[in-house]
């Protein structure tokens, strides 16, 4: 992405559940063949788009749940830095829902394949992958909302040089991680 157009602009929805468990989405053998990492819910914000209805888009797009923009609180968090497709900005929204199955059989013809399953972690099971969270680690935000704590101004999460290299962020336990098919 050139210095002309900016960094691509992302929304992203971080899901509580009312366990107070998280959901993330799954990608393994998309950066590398040897890949495995977690994914916070969202995207690119397209032209046109304000932040929360792009992440309330992706939100369908990514796991089958529809909710109005206004249903999603924040921004609630706010990081930038860059990946393989160049320099990104990326705002965070709270979402406190009902458990529900997340079904990807509305993703982007770019993203199948990318999203290979699901989880609803705890704060603790976060925190032991969330250096494997794309694009930063939410863990201290995600404990912080579950709390109750909810940010009136966005939290700059620091961007720890994200690359998606051939490290590998599985759970401990494979039947956490819920497969598409």
């Amino acid at each position: 992405m050139s210095e002309e157009t900016g960094p691509r602009r992302c929304a992203r929805v971080i899901v509580v559940d009312e366990h107070d468990r998280v959901l993330l989405l799954h990608s393994s053998g998309f950066v590398t063949p040897e890949s495995e990492f977690f994914v916070s819910v969202g995207g690119g914000i397209d032209p046109g788009e304000t932040a929360a209805e792009a992440a309330a888009r992706e939100l369908f797009e990514e796991t089958g749940l529809r909710v109005e923009p206004d249903a999603l609180v924040g921004p609630i968090g706010h990081t930038v830095g860059t990946w393989w497709l160049g320099h990104e900005d990326h705002v965070f929204f709270l979402l406190r829902t009902n458990r529900f199955e997340v079904r990807f059989d509305w993703l982007e013809a770019c993203e199948i394949g990318e999203l290979t399953g699901s989880a609803w972690l705890t704060v603790d099971e976060l925190r032991a992958v969330d250096a494997g969270v794309f694009p930063v680690p939410i863990a201290d935000l995600a404990e912080r909302v579950v709390g109750g704590d909810i940010p009136s101004a966005p939290v700059e999460l620091a961007w720890v040089n994200w690359r998606g290299d051939n490290k590998r962020y599985p759970l401990s336990t494979p039947d956490t991680i819920e497969g598409t098919a």
